[in-house]
């Protein structure tokens, strides 16, 4: 997450000295380069991040028609469905050890990629690496989305988790299940009916002899193994996060699709007609 903020603080930066060309007056350069940022944040959302993550035709049908579900009213909220399940399948898909060097070492994801500290030299993002950039070699891939997590995510060191009285607290997994528990989200059968999904059978949801209804969080992962081939979210996991993050720029008043829905990004971009994340990440000439 440092290197990522490090990145978005190097976009805004050149915001800057795009709208001090342009002619902008100092005294209003550092708000209009946040508000351009974000809204590249937020085109970058809903034009390559839910595309890729539950594919063209639901993020169109979302932006076009609206939610069928999660219709905002008053203050702007984190519905459970979303918090505590759906946005969870990426747990899924961190792995063990990444390499964010050309040439250095694959570091493991604990201690050396844990956070909370300075970004040491030799932690620092080479993001090629991890997102496909045009002329360069293939990105690293993440996970499948199937419900499996790497030993170092079953087995969280004492310095993320802190004294557990109960070891099966060290699995990510076994907290996911156990924070669904708590707030009382529905089992992913009950939502896939609610959203008038075809309800995965026992054969694919594939957890042996386990008869009771599956918890919304392991649902939405082995939907997506099974019917979005581990890249991409199914129509429950998909309808939720879609829904969501929509509605959440929509209502924002700052947001693009708030007050200028034809904008379109001005930063440079590694392919003409695209915007994507990279593009932030990895400015183009």
């Amino acid at each position: 997450m440092t290197g990522l903020q490090l990145a978005f603080i190097r976009a805004h930066n050149q915001l800057v000295d795009r709208l001090r060309a342009d002619g902008v007056p100092d005294s209003d350069l550092f708000e209009d380069a946040r508000l351009a940022l974000v809204w590249h944040y937020q085109w970058v959302i809903l034009h390559d991040f839910l595309p890729t993550l539950v594919g063209n035709e639901l993020t169109a049908t979302v932006l076009q028609e609206g939610p069928r579900f999660y219709r905002l009213e008053g203050e702007p909220y984190i519905p459970v469905e979303f918090a505590d399940a759906a946005y969870r399948y990426g747990h899924s898909q961190i792995k063990a050890d990444y390499q964010l060097q050309h040439g250095g070492p694959r570091r493991p994801v604990f201690p050396d990629l844990a956070g909370f500290r300075p970004l040491a030299p030799d932690h620092a993002v080479e993001w090629q690496l991890l997102f496909d950039v045009p002329g360069q070699p293939p990105a690293q891939r993440a996970k499948p989305i199937d419900g499996q997590l790497p030993a170092s995510l079953i087995r969280l060191p004492e310095s993320i988790t802190g004294a557990v009285e109960v070891n099966a607290y060290r699995s990510l997994a076994a907290r996911d299940l156990h924070r669904g528990q708590g707030t009382g989200l529905p089992s992913g059968e009950a939502v896939a009916h609610a959203v008038g999904a075809k309800p995965l059978t026992r054969a694919e949801l594939a957890l042996g002899d386990w008869r009771g209804e599956t918890p919304l969080w392991l649902y939405v992962l082995r939907e997506a193994a099974v019917h979005g081939g581990g890249d991409r979210l199914g129509e429950v996991g998909g309808r939720i996060v879609a829904e969501v993050l929509v509605e959440i720029v929509r209502n924002d008043p700052e947001s693009y699709l708030a007050n200028n829905p034809s904008w379109r990004p001005t930063l440079p971009s590694h392919q003409r007609g695209t915007f994507k994340i990279r593009d932030l990440l990895v400015p183009a000439s």
